[in-house]
């Protein structure tokens, strides 16, 4: 079984991934303005939906809690500094060890969980 901070991560992808679904359906992203946050959580929760069962086919069983879809629209796609700047260092790194040819270069996918502070490389 999955560590409860592995599972938090693979929901914030899952929710991250709904946004990009929902401003692909939209145009905008979800909660980007005050008035319209309580009307994008239940179109959110449609994206949301959409992909999990999408991964249920695969065999996964996640599930997302509705105070987490509540929480991403209320996010608003705001962008913290701090946290661009760890992920951007992330990626420069990878980059000189795929242009210099030595270390291993990260397996797939890297998840930066910015509220504690931890990263997760995910074959997703």
């Amino acid at each position: 079984k999955e560590s409860s901070a592995a599972s938090d991560v693979y929901k914030r992808q899952v929710l991250l991934r709904a946004a990009d679904a929902f401003h692909a359906r939209y145009n905008r992203w979800p909660g980007t303005m005050d008035d319209d946050i309580e009307s994008d959580v239940p179109l959110l929760k449609q994206c949301v939906g959409q992909l999990l069962s999408e991964y249920r086919q695969g065999g996964a069983t996640l599930t997302i809690r509705d105070d987490l879809v509540f929480e991403m629209c209320r996010y608003g796609a705001a962008e913290l500094h701090t946290v661009a700047a760890i992920v951007g260092g992330v990626a420069s790194q990878e980059v000189l060890k795929l242009v210099t040819g030595q270390y291993v270069p990260l397996n797939n996918t890297y998840i930066y969980n910015g509220l504690n502070g931890t990263g997760v490389v995910a074959e997703l």
